[in-house]
């Protein structure tokens, strides 16, 4: 057993997840993406019904960053490590910058396990002007590149959901969801919640999920519209958001977006994002924030895509979990 003073990762692992990582920067340097730093504490943060940033004191920061009278606790009682670079690399797309990406820390509260630690490494990217379907060849061609994988399969997301669990996804209500959970015994009880989005994540991620990409990567696109995020709605079926997601062997590796470029529709999102919070029991987050000031000045039409670096590594080096290609884990840090 590896003694709790040095690193559990593999020096074999951490050597290739250097290689991987230098890769990924030519990959996106050929393309002519700018690369960028952004700040990785912040008194904004991304507002997401289920991510739950890490909360820093403003008084600590405040009184050795910007002065100890310029911090209103009634106001600003927090800092944010990010859960995301996304809205500092959104401003910068607002300024004109072009397409651009970050290799970057983030953080997120109470996330700890085999797939997950709380601070990881993300790659995110922002290519301008491109669409869906170029948002998609793009990461294709990024895992094709990073774990030579062949193309990947692409299904809609209710075609996905179909196929693992013979239900048609928009004709399911929440109590065709629920009898269902309860009879392949995912969940215990019928009440466990009235939010139908709620039944569609237990059951994607229980039966769906586990079963993608085997052979070779598969992308789900068009998420229910009630799972937009910062996407855009499908023109052609306002159902479904032009969002996607990544998996292979199982595991969930990258989430994307058409991106919306709509600030009253953000802040309108933020706010339905924040009220679920509060609902769920958590901590609602500013909603003030100035990429949305930054998007009512203009904001390019684009694809982002957020990457989990750490697992990509981990699959890369047929590791069991993040603990074989992270130096030290929130356990040993």
């Amino acid at each position: 057993m590896t003694p709790e003073c040095l690193s559990s990762a593999p020096i074999e692992n951490l050597v290739r997840r250097a290689a991987l990582a230098k890769a990924l920067r030519d990959f996106f340097d050929k393309r002519g993406f700018v690369e960028v730093h952004t700040p990785i504490l912040s008194r904004f943060c991304v507002i997401d019904r289920h991510l739950d940033p890490i909360r820093v004191d403003a008084h600590s920061v405040g009184a050795n960053a910007v002065g100890a009278n310029s911090v209103d606790a009634n106001t600003d009682p927090f800092w944010y490590l990010q859960t995301s670079p996304e809205q500092s690399m959104k401003r910068l797309l607002a300024g004109g910058l072009g397409s651009c990406y970050q290799l970057a820390s983030v953080f997120r509260s109470g996330e700890f396990g085999q797939f997950h630690n709380p601070e990881f490494t993300m790659a995110e990217w922002y290519d301008v002007q491109a669409d869906l379907d170029s948002g998609l060849e793009l990461l294709d061609a990024l895992l094709q590149s990073l774990l030579g994988t062949p193309p990947a399969e692409h299904f809609r997301f209710a075609e996905a959901f179909e196929q693992a669990t013979s239900m048609k996804l928009f004709d399911c209500d929440l109590h065709t969801l629920g009898e269902w959970s309860l009879e392949h015994k995912l969940i215990d009880r019928a009440d466990w919640s009235d939010d139908w989005d709620d039944w569609v994540n237990l059951i994607f991620s229980m039966v769906v999920q586990p079963s993608l990409g085997m052979k070779r990567p598969v992308i789900v696109t068009h998420f229910p519209a009630t799972q937009a995020a910062l996407a855009k709605l499908d023109k052609q079926d306002p159902r479904t958001a032009e969002r996607f997601e990544a998996f292979y062997l199982g595991v969930e590796l990258a989430n994307g977006y058409h991106e919306l470029c709509d600030p009253d529709e953000l802040a309108r999102r933020a706010a339905l994002a924040n009220q679920q919070r509060i609902a769920d029991g958590k901590f609602p987050l500013p909603l003030e924030n100035p990429l949305i000031e930054a998007m009512r000045l203009g904001i390019p039409n684009c694809c982002g895509c957020a990457l989990g670096f750490d697992r990509l590594v981990m699959l890369a080096c047929k590791a069991s979990g993040l603990r074989e290609v992270i130096p030290f884990t929130f356990d040993r840090a």
